[in-house]
Parts: C-alpha cells; sequence; structure tokens
C-alpha cells in the first residue's frame, strides 16, 4: 500500500557522529521523513518550517563520559549505605539527633548527585537539524561536484521536496536561479513602482535599504544590522540574499 505515493523508496539516514539513541531516521524520495524507536515504527515526522523550508529537528545524547559514569556510580553506593547506617540508627534507638544529621547528609549528597546528572547530561545534549530537501539530495541524487553545495527547487515551491524537484548548484547558478524565481520578479516590480516612498507595515524606506545594503556588503554581522534598523534579522537575510528590496543599490 502506497497512500497515494507512488514508487517510494526509502533510505536509512547516517550520522557522522555517535549518539546512544535507539532510535533509525529514513528519508524517502518523495520528501518524507519517518522514524523507528521503541515508541515509532515507521511514523511519518511532522517537519518544522523555518524560512519556509521543512526541517528535521532531533534531541541527540552523546555517549557517556566513563570517568562521570563512575563518579556517578560511587556516589549513588555512599548514598545507599548512608541510607544503610540511618536503618541501623533507628533500629538501635540511637538518639534523633544523629539520625537526622545522617538524613540531612543524605539529602545533601543527593542534591549534588541531582545536579550533577543534570550538567553532565546538558553537555552530553545534541541539538541536530537537517533540511530535508537536502537530504533527499543526498540520498537520491547523484553525488555532486565538489563546487555545486546549493540544493535549488527547481518549481520555487520549498515545499515541495520530491528528488525530481531538486538540484545540486554551484553558487553562481543558485544566485541565477533565485534571479529567475517569479516571486522575485514580481517583488522586483512592485519595488520598481513603489521606489521612494516607505512600504506600508514595513519600518523601512529606500534610504534605509540604501544604508543596511552597505552595511551587508561591509560585512556587518546580520544580528547588529538588524539592531540597527529595528527589524528581523530574517527580514535582513532576505534583503542581503536578494529576495526583498532587489531592485535596490547599496549606498555609495
Amino acid at each position: 500500500m502506497n497512500n497515494g505515493y507512488w514508487l517510494e523508496q526509502w533510505k536509512p539516514i547516517e550520522f557522522d557522529f555517535e549518539f546512544t539513541n535507539k532510535m533509525r531516521l529514513e528519508v524517502s524520495n518523495w520528501g518524507r521523513v519517518r522514524s523507528f524507536n521503541k515508541f515509532s515504527n515507521g511514523n511519518i515526522l511532522n517537519c518544522i518550517l523555518t524560512g519556509g523550508y521543512r526541517f528535521v529537528r532531533l534531541k541527540l545524547f552523546k555517549p557517556k563520559d566513563p570517568k562521570v559514569e563512575a563518579a556517578v556510580l560511587a556516589a549513588q553506593k555512599e548514598i545507599s549505605a548512608l541510607f544503610a547506617d540511618r536503618r541501623n540508627l533507628i533500629n538501635q534507638k540511637a538518639p534523633q539527633e544523629e539520625i537526622d544529621a545522617i538524613y540531612n547528609l543524605i539529602l545533601e549528597k543527593r542534591a549534588a548527585l541531582s545536579k550533577k546528572n543534570k550538567k553532565e547530561l546538558l553537555k552530553r545534549t545534541i541539538n541536530h537539524h537537517m533540511l530535508v530537501h537536502r537530504l533527499v539530495a543526498i540520498y537520491f541524487l547523484p553525488k555532486p561536484p565538489a563546487d555545486a553545495t546549493y540544493v535549488a527547487h527547481l518549481d520555487y515551491n520549498k515545499l515541495n521536496n520530491k528528488v525530481e524537484n531538486l538540484k545540486w548548484m554551484t553558487h553562481e547558478e543558485m544566485q541565477v536561479h533565485r534571479a529567475n524565481s517569479p516571486n522575485i520578479i514580481a517583488e522586483k516590480k512592485a519595488r520598481k513602482l513603489s521606489a521612494g516612498k516607505p512600504h506600508k507595515n514595513t519600518k523601512l524606506t529606500v534610504t534605509k535599504v540604501m544604508l543596511m545594503k552597505k552595511l551587508l556588503n561591509e560585512n556587518k554581522p546580520i544580528k547588529q544590522v538588524a539592531k540597527i534598523f529595528k527589524v528581523t534579522e530574517m527580514q535582513v537575510s532576505r534583503i542581503k540574499r536578494g529576495e526583498n528590496w532587489g531592485a535596490i543599490e547599496s549606498a555609495k
């Protein structure tokens, strides 16, 4: 049963780093990703959307440090021994102050161990993100030349990640491809018609965009430029790529 996905093929996703999660991921030539673990037997992932692209977001964990693991086991044994001492004091009807002193020490040891475990878990955490269209290109398109590092959507639809809609491109080819995007062409026409006027629902003007492009050409960080002009980093990124305000030249 193909559920409408005719001749869909699946390939396992390989990772270039080690992690301890008991899971497996597969990507298909239709641009779908599925997972296999103790909770899922091939469930299709609902990928997140960022900048119009589909992403797989994973939380993985590096293997435990043997030295840290040994220290944790030693601490657990010490706490167990303290519990045994406390039980003996209770059975011997020892003064309550002695029993309470051991119990307070147990609480301190457990709090320290919990803090250590949380810190170690944070160090072991790997927040890993993968673009779905790049996964499809890597596993289903022929290996590209060394300088072809971009993956383009031929129909300009970022959600259409089927293998026949993808192509490896060089930086120059990608620039030409983006310039031919119907959306960018339409936007450039709109910019020309409204050149010199403040854009509705935006804080930017042609003058500000010219100054922004000048700063970007001087390799000012996107985050810094966004702060200067009080706009989002995404808006600055689109201007830098020529997707927004593409017809406006940089200030001299």
